[in-house]
């Protein structure tokens, strides 16, 4: 209302308003008989500067949330004197140098957001005093160092993100401790080592995001007790060994990505257990083997690529009930054999890449069926022969065809 936009125009400069004698003149903060209520709410109002340390004298606050505005320097010390806060979010602005210690007085803490600011140093081990702990926001920020054994005890904790910082060492097995985690997100620090067998202990875990480190060895099989899972990001390390059958444990899953590893052997043919998948990324492996039948049963797939693998046989006709597909990439594989007309059936699909494989025969008429398609490729199969099928040059949304590259292709 009016008082949103008096906030925003005069109060830009919050160390003026912070030596207003009476707190009950203070923006952001509610009185009721002359008694300050126990919420601060100033998100977006173009904050900038430090926090003042006079923060500490609101010494009633439970909820701090100055989320979205242009605040810089540290983080003063005396927050740790406001000892009923439950939720303190300070995202989204420029906070810069090390977490206070102090932070462990806060002992009914239940939330605590710094994400996407400038902070560095390790973390303070007095966050382990935390107990009531359920949700720890650190990510994209510049903290480094391993994970402190502190945040390993913090028995409630739901939700973890550490994500886009400079975080390295092992992800230690004592994780499997935070039995109550629904988010673990590890995503883009520097981490080595193996994913500990102990991750199985998360039953709750619906979101695990290990993506864009140098995580080493197999995915353990323990795997498959995460039977909450939705999300399972692994791209983008240097793992190894096969990918575990007991992945298809995992049934509620939406989003499979294991690219950009070192992943062998074949897909399990387990994969078809998982039916809510949308997002299947297994490209940039070494991965060999047919493409199992039962990817035919992943009926919600939207999304499929195996590309840059060592994957052969046939492209197998069962990939015609993926009626949700809108992209498939097959390329720089050894498939073979003909190109299965049942890929007509794909009425979704806008990306469609069969180049860099040993495919051969005709190419079939059906793939003018697909109307959605805006890129075709086909180029460097040296068996494929005839014309590209006249319907293919009438596809009013086709962009990108490029099928001329084939040896006895005739244009």
């Amino acid at each position: 209302g009016n008082g949103d936009s008096l906030n925003k125009s005069k109060y830009h400069d919050w160390s003026r308003w912070l030596t207003i004698s009476s707190h009950c003149d203070w923006p952001g903060l509610y009185c009721e008989d002359g008694r300050v209520t126990t919420s601060l709410y100033l998100e977006s109002n173009g904050l900038v500067g430090p926090i003042p340390s006079e923060i500490g004298h609101l010494q009633q606050l439970e909820i701090l949330s100055l989320d979205r505005n242009k605040f810089s320097g540290p983080i003063p010390s005396e927050i740790g004197n406001l000892q009923q806060l439950t939720n303190l979010g300070l995202r989204y602005n420029k906070f810069l140098g090390p977490i206070p210690s102090e932070i462990g007085h806060l002992q009914q803490l239940t939330s605590l957001d710094l994400d996407i600011n400038e902070l560095s140093g390790p973390t303070p081990s007095e966050i382990g005093h935390l107990q009531q702990l359920k949700s720890l926001g650190l990510s994209n920020n510049k903290f480094s160092g391993p994970i402190p054994s502190e945040i390993l005890h913090l028995q409630q904790l739901e939700n973890l993100s550490l994500s886009f910082n400079r975080f390295s060492g092992p992800i230690p097995s004592e994780i499997g401790h935070l039995q109550q985690l629904t988010y673990l997100g590890l995503r883009h620090n520097k981490f080595s080592g193996p994913i500990p067998s102990e991750i199985g202990h998360l039953q709750q875990l619906q979101d695990l995001d290990l993506s864009i480190n140098t995580l080493s060895g197999p995915i353990p099989s323990e795997i498959g007790h995460l039977q909450q899972l939705h999300y399972l990001f692994l791209e983008h390390n240097e793992l190894s060994g096969p990918i575990p059958s007991e992945i298809g444990h995992l049934q509620q899953l939406d989003d499979l990505e294991l690219n950009r590893n070192k992943f062998s052997g074949p897909i399990p043919s387990e994969i078809g257990h998982l039916q809510q998948l949308q997002d299947l990324d297994l490209s940039i492996n070494t991965l060999s083997g047919p493409i199992p039948s039962e990817i035919g049963n992943l009926q919600h797939l939207g999304h499929l690529d195996l590309s840059s693998n060592k994957f052969s046989g046939p492209i197998p006709s069962d990939i015609g009930n993926l009626q949700q597909l809108e992209y498939l990439d097959l390329s720089s594989n050894k498939f073979s054999g003909p190109i299965p007309s049942e890929i007509g059936n794909l009425q979704q699909l806008e990306y469609l890449y069969l180049n860099d494989n040993e495919l051969s025969g005709p190419i079939p008429s059906e793939i003018g069926h697909l109307q959605q398609l805006m890129t075709l490729e086909f180029q460097n199969n040296i068996g494929l022969t005839g014309t590209v099928p006249v319907e293919v040059g009438q596809l009013e949304s086709i962009e990108h065809a490029n099928p001329f590259y084939n040896t006895s292709l005739s244009p």
